[in-house]
């Protein structure tokens, strides 16, 4: 066997042409001399060197086979190597040459989506700077290739100017030429009109003064950490203030929750206090418990003090006086048309408004007049 790096060998049938009798007589000369006046002597030396003449002949031929399919054989391998080699180089090429090939590709199809891209609307407002300039720092990242020159990106951040913003901005690009104006200079005198000139200071008192309130614990939350990136805090300080802006419900049932030991832990334990005490108040108002007041000398349950006038209003079947049976109907009808009382049946009151009935239950052991008694 033979690899692709070595010349094979020539075939075996040519060693045994090379060396067979037949050439040995081409190459050898004869010892014997003919002698021309032996006419058959001389015949026989014609004929002799005639076959060896013809061995030689298909010798040369069957040579000239062999080198041509050696010929054939090397073309094939160095086909071979060529392919092997075009193989090994390709993957060098494609990893050398990325930034070029994207480029290429960038630049011939420029995606549609890139053009249209543009930041939110800026009119001026001092709380809106920093994520505006954001928006656009973050499109000149996606979009390398379009926004290369100065010029490019401070014409982006100009078409998304308004009001007062892009009055600012005609007034100073009318004094300072594009031709001649960087980016980053152009971005410092932005800034220095936009932006908060002491934003921690700012966000540091508003933290100190910030409470819950009526909010919920997630909404009060995102505020809170806004104003904490900007104030730079630490966690303990962070932890201290967060706790104190909390409502009093919330920090009650923090009481009974395990200790915190840092900021993330006390907002995670919050928002689960605050969950649990959302769950509680729509129990209560889905499943109100109403529990019913016995009289201390009978067995009539009457409704207590905070729902005497609705029961009495609605359901003029309420019992008169202890000790004594309810009123029939014959009475019940004759003191509502006079408008009297359904306890004590003195008129200017309603029943709820009894002063008889209202001492009575103040004083349960006091003697029942005989006047209460009804006819």
């Amino acid at each position: 066997s033979w690899c692709l790096c070595q010349t094979p060998p020539p075939p075996a049938w040519l060693h045994s042409h090379l060396g067979s009798p037949c050439l040995e007589i081409m190459t050898e000369r004869s010892g014997h001399t003919p002698d021309p006046a032996d006419p058959e002597g001389l015949r026989y030396a014609v004929s002799q060197q005639g076959i060896a003449l013809g061995r030689q002949a298909d010798a040369l031929s069957q040579v000239a086979s062999a080198q041509q399919e050696l010929f054939q054989r090397l073309d094939s391998l160095t086909q071979t190597l060529m392919d092997l080699s075009g193989r090994v180089a390709s993957p060098a090429a494609t990893a050398t040459l990325p930034a070029p090939s994207n480029a290429v590709t960038s630049v011939s199809s420029p995606s549609p989506e890139n053009f249209r891209l543009q930041p939110e609307p800026f009119f001026g407002d001092v709380e809106a700077y920093g994520g505006f300039l954001l928006q656009c720092r973050l499109l000149f990242q996606q979009a390398p290739s379009y926004y290369q020159s100065d010029l490019s990106k401070i014409t982006l951040v100009v078409n998304s100017l308004r009001n007062k913003a892009l009055q600012w901005a005609q007034a100073f690009l009318a004094v300072n030429p594009t031709s001649h104006l960087s980016f980053e200079h152009f971005i410092r005198e932005f800034q220095l009109v936009f932006d908060h000139p002491k934003k921690q200071e700012e966000a540091t008192r508003k933290l100190l003064t910030m409470k819950q309130r009526n909010r919920s614990v997630s909404d009060h939350v995102i505020d809170f950490r806004i104003l904490a990136v900007e104030a730079g805090w630490t966690d303990p300080a962070l932890r201290g203030v967060f706790y104190q802006s909390l409502n009093d419900d919330i920090k009650d049932h923090l009481c009974t929750q395990p200790e915190t030991h840092s900021f993330e832990d006390l907002v995670t334990a919050a928002l689960r206090s605050d969950t649990r005490l959302k769950e509680r108040r729509h129990e209560r108002t889905t499943h109100p418990r109403k529990s019913p007041v016995r009289s201390a000398q009978g067995n009539a349950p009457h409704s207590s003090p905070a729902h005497t006038s609705e029961h009495s209003s609605s359901s003029p079947e309420e019992p008169m006086q202890i000790g004594h049976s309810k009123l029939s109907s014959e009475e019940r009808q004759r003191r509502r048309a006079e408008g009297a009382c359904f306890y004590c049946g003195k008129t200017g009151h309603l029943v709820n408004q009894c002063a008889v009935r209202l001492n009575f239950r103040n004083a349960p052991g006091s003697p029942v007049p005989s006047s209460w008694t009804l006819p």
